[in-house]
């Protein structure tokens, strides 16, 4: 307890009202549901209108402007999580990064690929869509929410090709332990794709550090990314063993010799963008990670791990069951609790203007680094409300 009273003192020592006066929504409603859809920034807007206007009555060809804009998100994006941008590809969400890779591999019958059963489903279909060519999925069984790398290692075979794990499970917000996953994937020549829109944005990612070789995660969420704007990263050692499954004209070396039509794929993750992509949204992203990085991602994640360890206390304190794992190696951003009437209760703090998430007759709750204390307190009062009324 004393460790998080500490922690919270370190935290409100950084300047956190002058970020939180960019987000016009505070003045109306308590959002708590960054999980499921981060609402945007000022910053991000006006970029975003900016670009617009240059499109519309400047630039209009909006050349090279457009290269220029993804150049910068992607070396933006390299500093979040540590990667060179030339291994950082554009993309239009999660779900499409992880099709990217389950395609872009060569598989034969018989080969198998470690999941769980306590997945969102964007990180099972692209997966399972591959036992059209013969491939098996070996599902880990979840125990009460956790994810044991024990019961990872036993389901690990000679045919085993790929893991594939959310950084952050979305239902309870469990924080998968990347480093020793990475590490049981190295000493068994596995491929180590995480999923990690669940995460990144609210917690500290390195991928060289955890032995990542493929990381996709979409924007909208922690990130507070425009919606349909994603990324992937490739590490060296996976990039050549993965083909394009797409090829289009910006995906080739000389995309403006327009007759020459030898398919020879650019020798960056740039052979993985067929074609144009979201200019806006890629704008709108950098403005915000250049935000992100003006903070600091550890600054960050200690913010929202204050503010949620002051959820869970609160909630401990009036007796409610708590699903989110408590120790602080496997908390994220992220605390869920059990409520025998969570349909009603989600419907009673929607009426209050306090957003929160109904997940398989679960409470979901997920703050963002904006949010305060009070804001804890408002949604914890409407549940004692509801439950005394």
């Amino acid at each position: 307890m004393e460790d998080m009273v500490l922690q919270r003192k370190i935290v409100r020592q950084t300047n956190w009202m002058k970020y939180r006066a960019l987000f016009p929504h505070i003045d109306n409603m308590v959002y708590l549901n960054h999980a499921a859809l981060a609402p945007m920034h000022n910053n991000s807007l006006r970029a975003i209108q900016q670009c617009y206007f240059e499109r519309s009555s400047g630039d209009i060809e909006f050349w090279p402007a457009a290269p220029n804009a993804k150049s910068e998100f992607k070396g933006l994006v390299g500093q979040l999580i540590n990667a060179a941008p030339e291994n950082i590809a554009v993309t239009d969400s999660t779900s499409m990064g992880l099709n990217w890779l389950a395609q872009g591999l060569s598989w034969k019958p018989g080969d198998r690929i470690i999941l769980n059963d306590f997945e969102f489903p964007s990180n099972v279909y692209p997966f399972l869509n591959l036992e059209q060519y013969g491939v098996k999925i070996d599902y880990v069984t979840h125990r009460d929410g956790r994810i044991d790398i024990n019961d990872i290692a036993a389901k690990i075979r000679p045919e085993t090709r790929l893991l594939s794990i959310s950084f952050v499970e979305f239902l309870n917000g469990f924080r998968n332990d990347m480093k020793r996953i990475g590490e049981l994937c190295r000493e068994n020549d596995l491929i180590f794709c995480v999923d990690g829109i669940q995460g990144l944005g609210a917690l500290h990612v390195d991928v060289q550090e955890l032995g990542i070789d493929f990381f996709a995660s979409g924007g909208q969420k922690w990130l507070m990314w425009p919606l349909g704007t994603a990324f992937m990263y490739f590490a060296p050692r996976i990039f050549d063993r993965v083909r394009p499954m797409a090829a289009g004209w910006l995906s080739v070396e000389d995309p403006w010799e327009f007759f020459d039509y030898e398919l020879k794929f650019l020798p960056t993750a740039d052979r993985f963008e067929p074609g144009m992509f979201n200019v806006a949204g890629v704008v709108g992203a950098s403005a915000s990670l250049k935000m992100f990085l003006e903070i600091g991602p550890r600054n960050i994640e200690k913010r929202i791990l204050s503010t949620t360890d002051y959820l869970v206390e609160r909630l401990l304190q009036h007796g409610y069951n708590i699903y989110t794992p408590l120790e602080p190696e496997s908390r994220s951003g992220i605390v869920t609790f059990r409520h025998p009437k969570a349909s009603a209760l989600f419907e009673h703090l929607q009426a209050h203007h306090v957003h929160v998430s109904l997940r398989n007759g679960f409470i979901r709750v997920s703050p963002h680094f904006y949010n305060t204390e009070e804001d804890i307190d408002c949604l914890v009062h409407l549940v004692l409300h509801f439950d005394h009324a």
